[in-house]
């Protein structure tokens, strides 16, 4: 995947599989958008998630 979760709102219908693979151990959010991801790179401003 090469585009940042915050612009793929469309793969959730399209490929949802690679979605829950990419968001099913969130380890960064998105301080724009609140989505979360596995890898750094698929959200476009990351902060690194720490457990409460």
């Amino acid at each position: 995947m090469a585009k940042k979760l915050c612009e793929l709102k469309k793969l959730l219908k399209k490929d949802l599989a690679e979605y829950i693979i990419n968001v099913n151990q969130p380890k960064f959010v998105c301080t724009k958008c609140g989505r979360v991801a596995n890898e750094k790179k698929l959200v476009c401003s990351p902060a690194k998630m720490s457990a409460v």
